[in-house]
């Protein structure tokens, strides 16, 4: 699981080990569980994936399973505070171009195994259930013109920051929409 950062004024340091206990609170697990029921109301098991593991190396954070033997793998996202975006994540690591160390964000890594992104803000109680591979690429396609668009917004660790990308919802919601359809027979070309 993992904390989105925040829009800064100031400069803040952040410390991975306290926004990871953040974003994994105990008692949060009522509100997860609820949240998948709804979508998923023949659900006979909810596991958390815990520790350092594959798993969570590919973004799984939990897995869930239905009475018809379907299994969902998810990536649980957690937002403190409620902005009119999705705050999407180019550079999990960044040190700087061209440094050793760098590493892609979790919207475009293509090595995620999830099939979606729950991307939780409680202070809103709200949870969006993403589509994990339209939401990787609809902002692969758009990510030049969001930047442009909506800047970035980064989170200083201790030595590297995070570079996100805070798109409004109703601009992601579009894009992932167009991810849907496309063109069928020779020309294959995409749907106006």
């Amino acid at each position: 699981m993992a904390w989105l950062g925040e829009r800064m004024h100031a400069v803040v340091t952040h410390n991975f080990q306290e926004q990871m206990e953040y974003s994994s609170l105990p008692s949060d697990e009522p509100a997860w569980e609820a949240f998948y029921r709804h979508f998923w109301p023949n659900m006979v098991g909810c596991h958390l994936v815990g520790g350092p593991s594959k798993w969570q190396q590919w973004g799984v954070d939990r897995v869930i399973y239905t009475a018809s033997g379907q299994r969902f793998l998810i990536d649980e996202k957690k937002r403190a505070k409620d902005y009119p975006d999705i705050l999407l994540e180019e550079w999990s690591v960044w040190r700087g171009e061209g440094v050793s160390g760098n590493k892609i964000g979790w919207t475009l890594d293509d090595e995620k195994r999830c099939n979606f992104i729950a991307y939780a803000i409680p202070s809103a109680k709200r949870c969006y259930l993403l589509p994990f591979e339209l939401l990787r690429q609809a902002f692969s396609a758009n990510l030049e013109r969001w930047r442009c668009n909506y800047r970035t917004v980064k989170a200083r660790n201790h030595d590297y920051e995070t570079v996100n990308v805070p798109v409004p919802w109703p601009e992601l919601k579009l894009h992932l929409c167009q991810q849907m359809v496309h063109g069928f027979g020779c020309s294959g070309d995409a749907m106006p």
